[in-house]
């Protein structure tokens, strides 16, 4: 069965016009009905009827069952692709989102540095289900995800390498300021600026609210860290992040959540499961396994 073929069949599929598909692949319209039929011959089926009354086609179940299996097809051959090419350039592409970025990365690099594995390491910015699709999808080979529950998918191989948890961020000059925890359902009142949906807290501050019983008033949502923790330096609204996320420069108080249970914040190394290996790649979760056991150590000390 010609690729090529599949290519021209799936595009079809699609634009449902042999002209159209033609000017796409900048071949002639025979071209692509030659493939059709090849394919067809090949199945022993029909896989489109033209509708000669109204010029177009119809994509028969055949034809349907076809496309759905050609496009994961295509799809994996376009991920196996990007891997051999990354392999090649000998780099790796790793993702960090910036809150597990900002605190771990500093430290963790001057592991990478030392073993001389820093050059084959190239850092991709985003919230953690941004960097979950594009490991998915191929883009990237690893990542450092946060989570609130372990990370389960047959094409990612994923292990949890430490829990941190969730608190309440307020102003110095804020009420809540000297307290040295609070209940969830004391903040009914409140007004939270928060981070949106491209991370996992929304997920985490849902379900609190639901133990509390009660509809939290979200004033404002950003992407952009830096910028929530201006507004509550302002006293705009409180925020709700995961404790690394604040350190002494901010200038703000972190108070633990009393509530019980409740939600982890899951830091997971994930990989592509089916990722061609490589000698960078395997050093390199080496290094943060072992960057990982230290920091679990320090923190029991702690």
């Amino acid at each position: 069965m010609n690729l090529k073929d599949l290519e021209y069949f799936q595009r079809l599929v699609h634009d449902k016009s042999f002209t159209k598909v033609a000017k796409a692949f900048h071949v002639s319209q025979p071209t692509v009905t030659y493939a059709v039929k090849r394919l067809e011959k090949e199945l022993g089926t029909e896989l489109i009827l033209r509708d000669q009354s109204h010029r177009s086609i119809i994509i028969t179940k055949a034809g349907m069952v076809l496309s759905k299996h050609v496009s994961n097809m295509l799809k994996e051959l376009s991920v196996a692709i990007r891997e051999i090419d990354r392999l090649k350039e000998e780099t790796v592409e790793f993702g960090l989102p910036p809150i597990i970025g900002n605190y771990y990365f500093p430290k963790l690099s001057s592991f990478l540095f030392k073993n001389d594995l820093m050059e084959h390491v190239n850092l991709i910015d985003g919230g953690s289900k941004d960097l979950y699709m594009l490991l998915k999808r191929g883009k990237i080979d690893m990542a450092l995800l946060g989570s609130t529950e372990p990370i389960r998918d047959p094409e990612l191989y994923s292990e949890l390498l430490i829990k941190k948890n969730f608190t309440i961020i307020v102003s110095p000059e804020h009420p809540l300021a000297q307290r040295k925890s609070v209940a969830f359902s004391e903040l009914e009142h409140e007004s939270f600026v928060l981070l949106n949906e491209h991370y996992v807290h929304p997920v985490a501050f849902e379900k609190f609210s639901q133990q509390a019983h009660f509809e939290p008033k979200i004033i404002y949502q950003s992407s952009n860290l830096n910028i929530l923790k201006g507004m509550i330096r302002e006293q705009v609204g409180i925020g709700f992040l995961v404790e690394l996320a604040i350190n002494t420069d901010d200038h703000l108080v972190s108070i633990p959540i009393e509530d019980q249970p409740q939600p982890d914040f899951l830091i997971s190394l994930v990989q592509r499961d089916n990722l061609l290996q490589s000698n960078y790649r395997n050093q390199i979760t080496r290094i943060i396994r072992e960057f990982s056991n230290i920091e679990k150590a320090s923190q029991i000390l702690e």
